[in-house]
């Protein structure tokens, strides 16, 4: 069972010189800090993601290693911040997320209350990722 104790990640390391991209188990502590934790449903695959992937473009985060994936959309599990709620869909579209932050291809993320929006009714998490992605 999956839990936020334990979840699968994509994370991209740096070995001789070279990124090197692999799946990993993590837990909440593994990830860069914020005030709210999505469980994620989605996530869509973006040209950021695979210059990412490759080591490239300015937006590439230069520690490893790191969760890739630039946006997504989930349920929150837990919030610090007011404005968020257990169990509200949500969306994380761009900011820092996937660069200089932990990103979305995990089955969890962590990221600030002031990157997410809530989902408007009627749209579904699958259907957010195919509007406006950051990619």
């Amino acid at each position: 069972m999956t839990t936020t104790n334990d979840f699968k990640a994509y994370r991209v390391h740096t070995i001789d010189g070279k990124p090197v991209c692999k799946f990993e188990r993590l837990t909440l502590d593994d990830l860069d800090p914020g005030a709210v934790v999505i469980r994620t449903a989605y996530s869509a695959i973006t040209y950021k993601d695979a210059m990412a992937a490759r080591g490239v473009g300015k937006n590439v985060r230069t520690s490893r290693p790191a969760v890739t994936g630039v946006d997504l959309s989930g349920v929150v599990v837990t919030s610090e911040d007011a404005r968020f709620t257990e169990g509200q869909s949500v969306v994380v579209t761009n900011y820092k997320l996937g660069n200089d932050h932990d990103g979305a291809y995990a089955e969890y993320a962590r990221v600030p209350g002031d990157w997410i929006v809530r989902l408007p009714d009627g749209l579904s998490l699958y259907e957010a990722m195919g509007l406006g992605t950051s990619g």
